[in-house]
């Protein structure tokens, strides 16, 4: 769907109207651009998940531009809820294995969220900067929407990491860094690099170094594939982690995946300068 500035303006006026309690006939350009950004959010939302079947509806009979923001509007009320609901139930047992960045945006910067966030006069902004990186590419995404996915996204990474013993975790990260604690790291995706690392080594994953013969198996294989190679290997290598601890989870598997690219750039870079140790607990 595509509305006009003419069907558009009165949407914006009427929330202009709510915005001021109407007791101004006017408000600064700066307000009246968010505004609309702000119905443009909900009409995108509504767009963006408009039930199966209603775009052909849309076709014979087009909507009003305020009968669709509404619609949008609500969606984006119901994503907050569902959110809401999805990050109380992961906070519950959220582990963060001592890194102050993870922790500072989960538990103590997300709350914000909930509180202060305004899907009447502001959806498209989420208040946070949301600094823990997760692996999913989170780029222009705004709002309500933003977040939705980011608590999805730790969701995953906290079902992936319970998965594996606490002392398994914490020691590939010190391996990673000493400093691990004070670092902007995705912890998801050194636990899930270093079991790849153990597969490709043919080593368990434990808290052991890897023997020469492990490290000499992991520089030939790297040596023997391109990255495109190494990265579609271990794609499968992630299936199989997802067969072995979750009897199959896709959603999981798929977005572990998405380090995958990362990875094989600096398992191969870390083969050619000598420096293993950078990317898997070699030691």
């Amino acid at each position: 769907m595509t509305f006009s500035m003419e069907e558009l303006l009165p949407v914006v006026a009427k929330l202009a109207d709510q915005y001021t309690s109407k007791e101004s006939t006017s408000i600064t350009y700066e307000k009246a651009q968010q505004l609309m950004e702000g119905v443009l959010y909900c009409i995108h939302e509504y767009e963006t998940h408009v039930p199966k079947g209603q775009e052909l509806f849309f076709n014979e009979n087009p909507w009003k531009a305020e009968t669709v923001y509404n619609m949008g509007y609500d969606m984006v009320l119901q994503k907050v809820k569902d959110t809401q609901k999805q990050y109380n139930s992961v906070i519950q047992d959220f582990r963060s294995y001592g890194n102050r960045c993870c922790y500072e945006t989960f538990v103590k910067g997300l709350p914000a969220f909930f509180l202060y966030y305004n899907p009447r006069f502001n959806p498209q902004n989420h208040i946070l900067t949301l600094d823990y990186p997760v692996l999913f590419p989170m780029g222009a995404l705004q709002g309500a929407d933003a977040v939705h996915i980011y608590v999805n996204c730790m969701r995953l990474e906290q079902m992936f990491l319970k998965a594996l013993p606490r002392e398994y975790v914490m020691h590939v990260l010190r391996a990673y860094s000493l400093d691990c604690d004070g670092l902007i790291i995705n912890i998801a995706a050194i636990a899930a690099r270093n079991l790849l690392g153990c597969r490709i080594a043919g080593k368990r994953g434990d808290l052991l170094a890897y023997t020469k013969a492990e490290r000499s198996r992991v520089i030939e294989y790297v040596n023997e594939n391109t990255e495109e190679c190494l990265e579609m290997n271990m794609q499968k290598g992630v299936d199989e982690l997802m067969t072995f601890l979750f009897g199959g989870n896709a959603e999981l598997g798929n977005y572990l995946k998405m380090d995958l690219h990362d990875f094989s750039f600096e398992l191969k870079n870390a083969v050619r300068n000598g420096c293993l140790e950078s990317v898997l607990a070699i030691k």
